[in-house]
Order: structure tokens, then sequence, then C-alpha cells
């Protein structure tokens, strides 16, 4: 144990309602095109967070397991799971790190928001924020938008929910 870590600290930077009413804003003034992502089983995707700030979980072994029955058993958690108090602040990490190795950067104004200018990878300015599983990304190209996403879902398992307009009632 660490001391002055809150091992039951649940904090996960989140976009927040005026973070995404600007990103729909500026992508309707600009034209851009508006979609989303959903993150599925998003926790157990999350890298662990390095010993001292994810701390070790263990939990008895679960019905039908091999020692179910046995006493003095214990499992080591490996992965976040949903209920364990640092589980979004490993997915946020997780995503972190992902973005910065595309070259995105953190929009400035919050820190689940990421930009990508337009370069040889992708021909367009690409925005994304993330919400813990949900993503809103905005893009000047749809088929930029397109090429981003099958990236995305490569890395992450879940799925394109795709244009948002019909969610806005465009």
């Amino acid at each position: 144990m660490q001391q002055d870590v809150n091992y039951k600290d649940t904090f996960s930077p989140t976009p927040g309602s005026t973070a995404t009413r600007t990103i729909i804003s500026i992508a309707t003034a600009e034209d851009l095109e508006l979609n989303s992502v959903d993150f599925t089983q998003a926790f157990i995707q999350a890298d662990r967070l390095p010993e001292g700030v994810n701390g070790q979980f263990c939990m008895s072994p679960p019905p039908g397991s091999p020692h179910a029955n046995t006493s003095g058993i214990v499992y080591e958690v490996l992965r976040p799971l949903y209920g364990v108090p640092s589980s979004l602040r490993a997915l946020h990490k997780t995503l972190d790190c992902y973005f910065k190795r595309e070259g995105f950067t953190n929009a400035g104004f919050k820190e689940s928001v990421w930009r990508r200018p337009a370069n040889a990878k992708y021909a367009a300015d690409i925005v994304i924020s993330c919400h813990i599983d949900d993503s809103l990304i905005a893009c000047s190209s749809l088929l930029v938008m397109h090429k981003f996403k099958l990236a995305l879902l490569q890395r992450f398992t879940g799925t394109d929910e795709g244009p948002v307009t019909q969610y806005l009632g465009c």
C-alpha cells in the first residue's frame, strides 16, 4: 500500500454536458461528420494500472470454478472489472495512452477530449470525447471517420453506433 493513495477512488475524467454540446455545436457549424462508438465490456479491455495505484484485488472463487468450495483460496483479479473502484481510472488511462500513441493530444479544456490534426495517416482533423465507454467522434471527412473507427474498433471491442444526427432529430 502507498500512502496518500485512495484505493477506493472511482474518479475518471468525463467530458460533461458543456464539452459535449461544444463538440456538437462545432460539428454543426463546420459541417463535420458526427459519429458514435460504444465500447462493449469496456473495463475488461482496460490495461491494469501499475501496482500501488490499482492495488491488488482478490475475490473468492466463483461458483463452478475448480476451487469454488475450497476454503482459504482466493483469485487475484488481473483485469479491471465493473465494481472494482479503480476500473474507471484504468479505462481512462488505457484510452489516453492509445490516443496519444495515435498522435492525439488533449483538447486543452477536458482530459477526456482528444484532438488529432490532419496528417498523412488521417487526412482530416479528428476530435473524440469519451464518457466512460461511449465516444463521440467529429471529423470533416466521412472516409477518414470510417478509417479511424475501423482502427479504433480493432484495438477496442465495441459497436459502431453510426451518425449521431439520428439522435439529435436531424
